[in-house]
């Protein structure tokens, strides 16, 4: 079918799929269950002994890129994106690649303008054959420069409706999305329509009346469904959602799955052949690729979710599989592990309240919101404060959601229950994603995020319109110069493609790959473990020579450092490595004085994103004016200014860019008199 593809075009490819009545399956593990279930950190080692397994299984197609991977490649995989698309391209000759793209916001996690997007999908293009594309508000609009694109390049486009259960998510509903995509499309004969049950969330008997109500507005659309495991009726509802007539759907390895990511094929299509479906699968490669898997997955396992477990309750908080591994990762590396379950409760609340699709960046937004509502809650009044606050809750919501029917006590909780709000939910409530799918929110929800005296303001300043068609295109020579300024060198193309999408992680991936090389051709143990003893070695090979490396010795501390002898090649070389306690006694921690109003300390726990704003970098001796951003620090895939109180000159910048902060750790030193 990829060779139809590419030598007969995407429509035959479309028409053999809605002609045939057979089941055809997509593998996500290379990217989504990565991601889902072990936050993204396989290597190209690994992955790449999957795919002549996959190519010769029958798959329709393999989720190889898109999602949070292109930024985990280069953060902490050291993988160059363009190349590992490539080479999986060129190891699926008879299956075709995939990848997952958030409309608007790509691969990055801000709202890039529409020049950005068309560069980023015409870059990927010739890798990359299906394009299965989402909004997080389900705002048809913001999907429009992906479409454009990939159906001019001959390309598979799969826009895809977020899925969740509530009241309001009824059939009639999702058919106004579904007009909304087709009228976009030019029709139904050009696409592949995803139902994306991120959160795993549908009843068996939910998901097949949703399907049917498509096909009996569309009798030749095709459909996929794609569904996370998490709420453990993932294969239930896969067996209703093919009865409705749906004929693609998601999968994953055994041996990748888990908790968080899809449904193990092998059960799956055993299921699905006896109630009588051709479910076109070769289950001896399968069996063989879960085999192969088997024998490395143990090196994945510091990367799962420290919650264990299929999650039933995924129905009332909504926490979709990406994101739940990293939500547990950063409450524990924050000190709030023990706050989750709360954290979760919280969510259930807050989706009644502010009313959206826990999707990237929704999913983000709502849980760095109620992580900053629980901890702040907790610091004050500790599990007390807590139980207080959700029966306020509770209150609210018997009332009809009627603040004024509240106790005086219980109306200012719920008004100061945003504060400290995001600048990602502000934007939220600003319009800047697009309209909510359900209406704004109430007036009480813009006086706690916003103060009583900015919630009018707020309001009025609200985007109704297109949030896209009032984004400028950036200047795409000035970024570059920015970004080869900072660099040191020209940029090709793709590397500047993948500085628009994460600046400063593409500047350090590319230094690391000059000073390092490609360290994709070492084993995934010594990738991750390094060799440990004395005697240890690695042989690896680049181009076509094969090198061997093997420790010598490593050497007694001094002064806080080993020096470490390698022979490479049979010529030796001596390094000297700084110990993790001296490094760890350079980095210590400083807190910034509360009453200090020069000293800027961070709101929040997290990554520092950015010095500066997209258009400023900030540098020591730089003058600010009050309310001017300083950086930026991330949390889940969103992004919270930090501000300065006063005006003044940077005397010191305490951090750099990609350092992980505490809560009110010095970030930087404004100095108010100045020069």
């Amino acid at each position: 079918m990829p060779g139809a593809l590419k030598k007969k075009g995407y429509r035959k490819v479309l028409k053999t799929l809605r002609d045939g009545k057979a089941i055809r399956l997509t593998n996500t593990g290379p990217r989504d269950t990565g991601q889902s279930d072990f936050k993204n950190r396989f290597t190209l080692h690994d992955l790449s002994r999957l795919m002549p397994l996959y190519d010769a299984s029958g798959y329709f197609s393999i989720e190889v890129h898109g999602g949070a991977r292109l930024h985990q490649n280069l953060m902490n995989n050291m993988i160059h994106p363009f190349e590992e698309a490539r080479l999986f391209s060129s190891l699926l000759p008879n299956v075709l690649t995939q990848t997952l793209i958030r409309s608007t916001n790509v691969w990055g996690y801000r709202m890039y303008p529409r020049n950005i997007v068309r560069l980023a999908v015409e870059s990927f293009l010739p890798a990359i054959d299906v394009w299965r594309c989402f909004d997080f508000l389900n705002y048809v609009p913001n999907m429009a420069p992906v479409a454009e694109e990939v159906l001019r390049g001959g390309k598979i486009f799969s826009p895809a409706i977020s899925f969740t259960e509530a009241p309001e998510c009824s059939d009639a509903y999702y058919l106004r999305v579904l007009k909304e995509i087709v009228s976009l499309c030019g029709g139904t004969r050009d696409i592949i329509l995803c139902v994306k049950d991120m959160a795993g969330v549908g009843s068996p008997a939910r998901i097949r009346r949703l399907i049917d109500s498509f096909l009996q507005k569309h009798p030749g659309l095709l459909i996929q469904y794609h569904r996370h495991s998490t709420d453990g009726l993932a294969i239930p509802a896969i067996a209703e959602a093919a009865a409705a007539g749906a004929k693609l759907f998601d999968v994953t390895d055994d041996a990748f799955s888990r908790f968080y990511g899809h449904p193990p094929v092998r059960p799956l299509v055993r299921y699905l052949r006896e109630l009588g479906y051709d479910v076109r699968l070769d289950m001896k490669r399968a069996d063989e690729a879960s085999d192969a898997i088997r024998g490395f997955i143990r090196s994945y396992g510091r990367f799962e979710s420290q919650l264990k477990g299929f999650s039933s309750d995924v129905t009332v908080h909504r926490m979709p599989g990406g994101a739940f591994p990293s939500s547990f990762e950063q409450a524990e590396k924050g000190g709030f592990l023990d706050l989750m379950p709360h954290i979760l409760k919280g969510m259930s609340y807050g989706n009644r309240i502010i009313k959206y699709f826990d999707v990237t960046p929704g999913s983000q937004i709502t849980w760095t919101t109620w992580a900053g509502i629980l901890q702040r809650t907790h610091k004050e009044a500790g599990e007390h404060g807590i139980r207080r606050l959700f029966s306020a809750l509770e209150r609210f919501f018997e009332a009809g959601e009627r603040l004024e029917a509240l106790s005086h006590a219980d109306e200012n909780l719920l008004l100061r229950l945003y504060a400290g709000a995001t600048d990602d939910l502000k934007n939220l409530l600003l319009g800047k994603y697009g309209p909510l799918p359900f209406g704004w929110p109430k007036e009480w929800v813009y006086r706690s995020v916003f103060g009583e005296e900015g919630a009018a303001k707020a309001k009025a300043g609200r985007v109704e319109s297109s949030p896209l068609s009032l984004l400028p295109d950036e200047d795409l020579e000035k970024s570059r110069a920015a970004m080869e300024a900072e660099l040191g060198r020209p940029a090709t193309q793709e590397e500047f493609v993948l500085y628009l999408m994460h600046p400063k992680a593409a500047v350090d991936f590319l230094r690391f790959r000059q000073r390092f090389g490609d360290t994709t051709v070492l084993p995934t143990g010594v990738w991750f473990h390094g060799l440990r003893n004395p005697g240890d070695q690695v042989t690896i090979t680049i181009g076509s020579k094969p090198h061997e490396i093997r420790l010598v010795s490593i050497g007694e501390g001094v002064g806080g450092v080993k020096h470490v002898v390698l022979s490479v090649d049979n010529i030796m070389h001596v390094f000297p490595v700084e110990l993790p306690e001296a490094a760890a006694a350079r980095k210590a921690v400083r807190k910034a004085s509360p009453g200090n109003r020069g000293e800027i300390g961070a709101s929040v726990a997290g990554t520092v994103w950015r010095i500066g704003t997209k258009d400023r970098v900030l540098k020591e001796g730089d003058r600010l004016r009050k309310g001017e951003e300083i950086m930026n620090i991330e949390v889940m895939k969103t992004e919270n200014a930090v501000k300065s109180s006063l005006a003044g000159v940077i005397r010191e910048l305490c951090v750099k860019v990609n350092d992980r902060v505490e809560e009110g750790q010095l970030l930087a030193v404004i100095d108010p008199g100045g020069e």
